[in-house]
């Protein structure tokens, strides 16, 4: 009786074994791949122990993990870099994943957490279809990689763009957007007074103009509402032209103002000129970021706006009401927001853009009736784009709802964010990307690898 009983544990254990041979594989292969991030994790902090650096140098390291693990290098450039792992024996109808990261050079720490996580995924499960990744550069908020990268390469049915952040979030869709353009026609007179003088405030990075965490002064804003104090205050002075230096998706990184003031005014145009220095250096200086803003003496120029137009650009500047439109008064969750783009004063034509983000399209509607209103009350015509969203994931597929439910709680999840970055450019180079954004810090590192490596599981058919 005991050697049956016994005979029949025994029995009973290998057909265990053997109907759970499938859940073996999958155990054995998430500790291949636990062993293989921390291996990755270690040999990126050594060998980029610095907080920045250049970019080439993590692409010639790329080359070398990718050799030594079998990973095909797709395409290197100075700007990003293409890695790619074929679907397994099998699974060539199976869906495609791409998965980017970024590379800031002037912050290593982080960036390396995200790249050791986004590089282990790259190994994939046990099978799989084509998964590639793309490590793009971002040089001092200039996203650059995103922005050179070639759109043939954004072809793939799910896109999971993986950033470092202090808490485990994600984001399956980007926000509702427009652009507002205002322009009047100008004409020119010869200058009055006697003092010429150049107004220019320029930053020394690249600022997302829609993080209010990290909200940069615009140039744009800064100089206009110097030019409104100034006017409001009754200082005599004629404006010769306001001309602007961007570079689309970023606050404009300088803006230049030339004036001609009358003597009795030079001494209080300085003054408020040294007050408004004051405040842009305390919000730089809580930043940690470098400027520029200056007032300086300048060549007299032969002609100046007329009075009618000068008096027009300034009272726009004035009335028109950018930066957080609406916000909820409980989460803090920025619901609109806008930003001037673009300003210029050539050609006889005053021109300003606007740039308006929302998660809702009805505040989007009324943020663009209320610049329609400023345009007129200003003598100036408005126009605006069409409403588009600026990225999504695809509901009808499973890459949004797989990583919502791999997350558990809806306080991980974000349905849309205001906040321009790397999906933004992205989805721009081809229609109908299927896009999520997940960022986690660093003791979500090894969750969100087996996350992205149970989705691609899910895939294969």
């Amino acid at each position: 009786m005991r050697k049956f009983f016994l005979f029949i544990i025994s029995g009973t254990l290998l057909l265990t074994l053997f109907m759970c041979g499938c859940g073996l594989e999958e155990i054995d292969r998430e500790k291949e791949l636990k062993a293989a991030f921390e291996t990755t994790s270690e040999e990126l902090q050594s060998n980029f122990s610095g907080s920045d650096g250049d970019y080439s140098l993590v692409s010639e390291y790329l080359e070398s993990w990718s050799n030594n693990n079998e990973i095909k290098v797709k395409k290197r450039t100075d700007t990003y870099m293409i890695l790619s792992n074929p679907a397994t024996d099998g699974c060539s109808d199976s869906e495609s994943t791409m998965l980017q990261c970024q590379v800031n050079t002037r912050d290593f720490s982080d960036s390396l957490q995200t790249l050791s996580t986004a590089l282990t995924a790259l190994l994939g499960p046990e099978n799989h279809g084509d998964i590639v990744l793309i490590i793009t550069e971002n040089e001092g908020g200039h996203l650059k990689g995103a922005a050179d990268l070639d759109p043939e390469y954004t072809d793939y049915d799910n896109i999971i763009n993986l950033e470092y952040d202090d808490e485990s979030l994600l984001y399956t869709s980007g926000c509702y957007t427009s652009e507002g353009t205002m322009t009047s026609e100008t004409s020119s007179t010869s200058p009055d007074y006697q003092n010429a003088f150049k107004i220019t405030m320029t930053t020394t990075s690249y600022s997302d103009p829609f993080d209010y965490s990290s909200h940069f002064p615009n140039p744009i804003d800064t100089i206009g509402s110097l030019l409104a104090t100034e006017k409001s205050s009754g200082q005599l002075f004629q404006l010769a032209s306001f001309e602007c230096d961007t570079e689309k998706g970023y606050t404009p990184q300088s803006a230049t103002a030339v004036v001609v003031i009358d003597n009795n005014d030079v001494d209080s145009f300085t003054s408020r000129f040294n007050s408004s220095y004051e405040k842009v250096k305390k919000r730089f200086e809580k930043l940690e970021q470098n400027f520029i803003y200056t007032l300086t003496e300048t060549d007299m120029p032969e002609t100046v706006l007329s009075n009618e137009s000068s008096d027009n650009i300034i009272s726009l500047m004035y009335t028109l009401k950018t930066g957080i439109y609406q916000q909820d008064d409980e989460s803090g969750e920025i619901i609109a927001a806008s930003d001037i783009s673009y300003v210029s004063t050539s050609d006889n034509r005053f021109r300003l853009k606007i740039n308006s983000r929302s998660s809702d399209s009805n505040v989007l509607e009324e943020m663009k009736n209320m610049f329609q209103t400023t345009s007129g009350l200003c003598e100036a015509d408005y126009s605006s784009t069409d409403t588009v969203t600026t990225w999504s994931s695809d509901s009808s597929k499973s890459l949004g709802s797989f990583f919502a439910e791999a997350l558990g709680s809806d306080d991980y999840i974000q349905t849309s964010t205001l906040s321009s970055g790397e999906c933004d450019i992205i989805s721009s180079k081809a229609d109908n990307l299927n896009i999520i954004s997940y960022s986690f810090d660093t003791s979500h590192q090894e969750a969100a690898m087996l996350n992205i490596i149970h989705f691609m599981e899910s895939l294969v058919l």
